[in-house]
């Protein structure tokens, strides 16, 4: 990054659209459990009532971070990441509601109460379920912009190279849908071709990504952006340029790394 230029102010709000998009994935898989319709956990329910709040609060703030950005010609009658902003300030505030409605079906004798609580938990986790992904693309859109503005601030590098198939990977792990199972193999919802091993590999060697315990499937595991993995994929997102698509790889053992150190500990 160049010492004679200030750093461009996009990258700190792609940062943000990113470390949100976490707090969305993490937010959509807490949902995503039958449990929640106990009368016990009323008080789960009520922290994610404070959680999906945050999200809307949070998005607000990305929102007025971004309109005060330099734009381009291009980008200036682009409505589309602020539109999406507001849309999710209002999904996530919807979604809290929802979850308060269930907090308050606590009969501890009715299976009604416990269907209702249910529905109200699944309506909220539908309201969600874009959220990770829409915050991604409104980073794409800013990044996109950072790059237009070369000549007017330092962009940030990533300092992490990587190959087609790792950025993809690591583009889909921020979206939340990539889990991990007990064997290693990644999974993105059904389909274990998505996303290659290898390339989960690397990223895990490199700390970019981090395990999180996965609601629906006490197997797997979730595996979300870590908070370097957030930094580089900032820098990179704007920059359509890395190493072709590697071919797949006879499967080795996993690395030491955070990602594959969870993912034995459930064999």
């Amino acid at each position: 990054m160049s010492r004679h230029l200030p750093q461009a102010p996009h990258y700190e709000v792609c940062l943000q659209m990113l470390t949100l998009a976490t707090k969305a994935a993490q937010c959509f898989d807490v949902l995503d459990d039958r449990s929640l319709a106990s009368p016990q956990a009323t008080g789960r329910i009520a922290r994610q009532v404070t959680a999906v709040t945050s999200l809307a609060e949070d998005a607000a703030a990305v929102g007025t971070a971004h309109l005060g950005l330099p734009m381009s010609l291009i980008d200036h009658t682009d409505h589309t990441v602020a539109s999406r902003l507001t849309q999710l300030q209002v999904v996530a505030k919807a979604a809290a509601e929802a979850l308060r409605s269930a907090a308050e079906s606590t009969d501890p004798v009715s299976m009604t109460a416990a269907d209702t609580r249910l529905t109200h938990v699944q309506a909220a986790r539908d309201l969600l379920a874009t959220a990770a992904s829409d915050l991604l693309a409104c980073a794409e859109r800013v990044a996109a912009e950072m790059e237009r503005y070369r000549n007017n601030y330092a962009v940030p590098e990533a300092h992490h190279q990587m190959s087609a198939d790792q950025f993809k990977a690591l583009r889909l792990i921020a979206t939340g849908v990539v889990s991990i199972d007990e064997e290693g193999q990644p999974w993105v919802g059904m389909d274990k071709t998505a996303v290659h091993p290898s390339a989960i590999r690397a990223l895990d060697q490199q700390g970019l990504i981090e395990p999180v315990p996965c609601a629906s499937w006490a197997e797997e595991i979730r595996v979300l952006p870590s908070p370097m993995g957030r930094l580089v994929l900032a820098a990179t997102l704007g920059r359509p340029e890395h190493p072709a698509a590697e071919a797949p790889s006879v499967p080795s053992p996993l690395p030491a790394g955070p990602v594959a150190s969870a993912a034995r500990a459930r064999r």
